[in-house]
């Protein structure tokens, strides 16, 4: 005599439960709640009875393949803006609008020593290009050219 392979009623709504299925009779369909939209997946039938065992497999199947699929698709993401920022890198650094007071003053120092390395002096518009305010650079421009000298010509602040 053979044993059944299939699961008893009470062990297969105690594994739906378990793993987070939920029988919807009304569609004659099994749904996982733990996913969003709850997808569906048809029930295994052997002739015109459920064969519990093939069920649960397959809900389980279905959603370690959404699993896969997802994860899949976020590797793809990672990989595209990987590639982007390798192609074409920040045009732009970091803004400076957010700061304030003496960290405002030691950037903007630092701004203009790379500027004038660049080209001959600092102009209003490749500051702005930098991420710096208009009325940040009025409100700590001598401070800031104060500071720049000093660390140019090496003396102390």
């Amino acid at each position: 005599m053979s044993r059944p392979t299939d699961l008893s009623a009470a062990d297969f709504a105690f594994q739906l439960k378990l793993h987070g299925f939920m029988h919807l009779r009304a569609e004659g369909r099994f749904a996982d709640v733990r996913a969003k939209g709850c997808p569906r997946t048809e029930p295994v039938m052997r002739g015109k009875r459920l064969n519990r065992q093939a069920t649960l497999d397959a809900l389980i199947r279905d959603r370690n393949a959404r699993k896969d699929a997802a994860a899949a698709a976020e590797a793809v993401q990672i990989e595209r803006e990987r590639i982007a920022e390798t192609i074409a890198p920040r045009a732009l650094p970091a803004a400076r609008a957010s700061l304030e007071g003496a960290d405002a003053i030691a950037q903007l120092a630092d701004d203009f020593i790379t500027i004038t390395t660049r080209s001959e002096g600092v102009a209003l518009p490749d500051l702005v290009r930098m991420g710096w305010r208009k009325s940040q650079v009025y409100a700590w421009l001598e401070a800031a050219r104060t500071l720049a000298y000093a660390r140019q010509n090496g003396a102390a602040v």
